[in-house]
């Protein structure tokens, strides 16, 4: 093989990107990329971080850990607030939790009113003579022929009622 001068100069260098290859990237895509760095780079170094851009319609877009408004003010102010906008979220989340407890508290006493109240209810059936019976309970070993055809019909007119309400609502 011969060598035919400064074959160097000719050939570029398949590592080096060329202008023209390079596009332009999504904005938003920047934007989220940034934004992760920022988050992922603040967890690590356990640093506060804040990154304000300007989009080019002049919107402006801002991340920040733990809170970009309070790592931004206390770039300005030199006053730490992080720890108060920490510890007014904390107290956020007790008082949703407190709410939520005393919302489920008051359901369980209403519960146990009504508890008690179909209980009086049955009592008062039971010692009048006048309660409901729940044929559908009864045991069929000791029913004659009779009982057990009526107890047949009985469970079909259920089982068509059944089926007529659920098509009313299905229709409504």
């Amino acid at each position: 093989m011969a060598f035919e001068g400064n074959n160097a100069a000719k050939k570029e260098n398949p590592r080096k990107r060329r202008i023209d290859e390079i596009k332009k990237a999504d904005y938003s895509k920047r934007k989220l990329g940034l934004f992760n760095k920022v988050t992922e780079l603040s967890i690590l170094c356990k640093a506060k971080t804040a990154l304000i851009v300007r989009s080019s319609n002049n919107e402006l877009d801002a991340c920040g850990y733990p809170d970009c408004d309070a790592v931004v003010q206390q770039f300005l102010t030199g006053k730490v607030i992080t720890e108060d906008y920490d510890k007014k979220k904390k107290e956020e989340v007790v008082e949703i939790q407190r709410l939520e407890y005393e919302t489920i508290v008051d359901k369980l006493m209403e519960l146990k009113e009504e508890e008690k109240n179909l209980e009086a209810i049955n009592d008062e059936a039971e010692k009048s003579g006048y309660g409901i019976p729940d044929w559908w309970n009864g045991s069929i070993d000791d029913m004659s022929l009779e009982s057990l055809q009526e107890f047949k019909n009985s469970l079909e007119t259920l089982k068509l009622n059944l089926r007529l309400n659920l098509d009313a609502k299905k229709l409504m």
